[in-house]
């Protein structure tokens, strides 16, 4: 399968052979064999050229993924080659300020908000803390907007997958 992943940024091209542990990814031509293991509906164990990573992949809107790698968030708009790209109100371009959906990555704690609904929030700025696995993790904007909505209270436990904020 072929696919075409924008990450902070950058475009990369990708090929995954097969579907089974484990695969070959090709990325912008260069080979690597993954091995993999699925933990629980998100979380995934990888083992990449000897060096293991715990993954958590939660799909934001169709076409977006966040990607916990080593307690970093990573946004990742992606859409399989040969097909024409669907874009939603979820997945507008962000950088000019489109509808965007804070999910929590993980189960964890909501630490703080540090926005308020109405409020303006600008690229690259925190919205919400999240504690997981012994670590805080501050949500950021990736594109600017108001917030629209704040589904999370702080001290309350969320689930992965589960909408925190609400940006447009």
């Amino acid at each position: 399968m072929m696919y075409s992943a924008d990450l902070q940024g950058r475009t990369y091209r990708l090929t995954v052979k097969g579907t089974d542990s484990p695969v070959s990814v090709q990325i912008d031509g260069k080979s690597y064999q993954v091995d993999f293991s699925a933990v629980d509906d998100s979380l995934l164990s990888l083992l990449v050229m000897g060096r293991s990573y715990e993954t958590d992949v939660v799909e934001e809107a169709e076409g977006v993924l966040a990607v916990w790698v080593e307690g970093e968030l990573h946004r990742i708009e992606y859409q399989e080659e040969g097909r024409r790209p669907r874009r939603s109100a979820d997945v507008a371009d962000h950088s000019a300020g489109g509808r965007q959906v804070i999910v929590a990555p993980m189960p964890g704690k909501v630490v703080a908000l540090l926005v308020s609904p109405g409020q303006e929030v600008s690229a690259g700025q925190g919205v919400i803390v999240i504690e997981a696995m012994k670590m805080e993790n501050e949500l950021k904007a990736s594109g600017p907007g108001v917030i629209k909505e704040i589904k999370a209270q702080e001290g309350a436990g969320v689930s992965g997958g589960e909408i925190l904020v609400v940006i447009e």
